[in-house]
């Protein structure tokens, strides 16, 4: 069941700053996510999403990465303002994060036990008891590691990738913290494990009514994982919307095109599609929409002007594109 919106990111801009001068990665970009709630964010790599995660996790790369506009809200709280201590202390208890190679989130010195037994200890904001050794080995079987008594005094490299991304997950949830974010998990794992994966993010989800943000290249997993999706596009949210409304009436060429990149199994192609061109570089100056260049679309109001959200195809009041073919009711 969702419920109340758990962190609000408005108006957010992250920039690289480099000797050319500010890099914008994350440019404008504003959403919320809700107890219980699964957000998608897709695009392809180099278009901010993983910039957004590190934004609201304040651990963007040092000295370069800096938030310069934008708040985000925890609980009301805005974790812009807040100092490095108070990030420490709210990092991992209420706000976890699950990264994409469980191979480097992984201290190779060190069993997985102590690792998760680590993180308890660090996270223990509310004051459970009981031994901390006992309580690595059920965070383990929660996320249904098998024969957790004798894999919690395992090395990372004596475990399988699933096994590993599945401790990688006990570290995350060992707070029990309102927001999730889950930074293509799935990518090193076959599809076998995938699936068992994300369902077991479902059950954990199920259980605690932790928000939780997917970041993924996989339209498959939204479609079946996620209840909404934002669209990124050169660090801006070119479309948002629930999952239904999105995939059904795709309103961004941008979010079209990537749809049509999906190959489908019911029909037979001699050539499957591709997105002709790259998304622009960061040192590239910005006029008109990004996708432009790339959009079959275009005309030179899209080349000179940067369009605003407006309503998408489905017709729903949350399903809005930045788009001028949409604009113009094209």
């Amino acid at each position: 069941m969702i419920g109340e919106p758990v962190l609000e990111v408005r108006n957010l801009k992250t920039h690289l700053m480099v000797k050319a001068g500010p890099l914008p990665v994350v440019d404008d970009v504003s959403f919320s996510v809700s107890a219980g709630e699964t957000l998608g964010i897709v695009g392809e790599s180099g278009c901010g999403k993983s910039m957004t995660a590190l934004s609201i996790m304040r651990v963007l790369p040092r000295p370069i990465g800096r938030i310069v506009g934008g708040e985000i809200l925890l609980r009301g709280e805005d974790l812009v303002s807040k100092s490095e201590a108070e990030m420490t202390a709210i990092r991992g208890s209420r706000l976890g994060m699950i990264l994409q190679d469980p191979h480097t989130s992984l201290n190779p010195l060190h069993t997985v036990g102590n690792q998760v037994i680590e993180a308890l200890r660090i996270n223990d904001r509310r004051g459970a008891g009981g031994s901390l050794p006992a309580r690595a080995v059920a965070m383990l079987k929660k996320v249904n590691v098998a024969d957790a008594e004798r894999r919690v005094h395992a090395y990372p490299h004596q475990m399988s990738g699933g096994m590993k991304q599945r401790v990688v997950g006990a570290i995350a949830i060992s707070g029990a913290p309102d927001v999730i974010i889950a930074d293509e998990p799935t990518t090193a794992l076959d599809v076998t494990i995938q699936l068992q994966y994300l369902q077991l993010l479902q059950e954990i989800q199920a259980e605690t009514g932790m928000a939780m943000i997917f970041i993924t290249h996989d339209l498959g997993i939204v479609a079946n994982l996620c209840h909404r999706l934002i669209v990124m596009y050169a660090g801006r949210i070119v479309e948002e919307g629930t999952v239904r409304d999105v995939f059904k009436a795709p309103s961004h060429p941008y979010t079209e095109a990537l749809l049509n990149s999906v190959p489908a199994v019911n029909r037979k192609v001699d050539r499957l599609y591709a997105i002709d061109g790259q998304p622009p570089k960061l040192t590239q100056t910005r006029v008109g929409c990004s996708f432009a260049p790339r959009c079959p679309y275009a005309d030179d109001t899209c080349r000179s002007l940067a369009p605003s959200p407006s309503p998408g195809l489905s017709g729903s009041g949350d399903h809005r594109a930045s788009c001028w073919k949409q604009e113009r009711g094209a």
